[in-house]
């Protein structure tokens, strides 16, 4: 059982790497990073600009909450890479006409 869990562990990692291999994944995740990540910066570059003691409470506790050792920060973002990356393709790809019924009539 435990061999089962282990191989299916080890292949969800070497999917994850296949899906991140091309540059426009890897670019995704990087901007999908700094977005999860921009109310810290913000709220330190609030903090030094305007002396907002809030700013920097604010930021301190989601970089805590994010930074934890619970909180899957970086699964989260490979999830939402993925994602994006799988509507991004369907986005891409040619849709085919349907054709209903009374249309299929009037082509006859």
């Amino acid at each position: 059982m435990w061999a089962r869990i282990k191989e299916k562990i080890i292949q969800f990692f070497k999917w994850i790497k296949k899906e991140c291999k091309d540059t426009q994944t890897l670019i995704l995740f990087g901007i999908i990073v700094v977005i999860m990540y921009s109310p810290v910066w913000l709220g330190y570059l609030l903090f030094g600009i305007f002396k907002w003691t809030w700013c920097s409470i604010v930021a301190s506790a989601y970089l805590a909450f994010w930074a934890g050792p619970f909180t899957p920060f970086f699964p989260c973002c490979i999830a939402a890479t993925l994602a994006i990356k799988r509507i991004m393709e369907k986005l891409k790809e040619p849709r085919k006409p349907e054709k209903d019924g009374a249309e299929a009539t009037i082509n006859t």
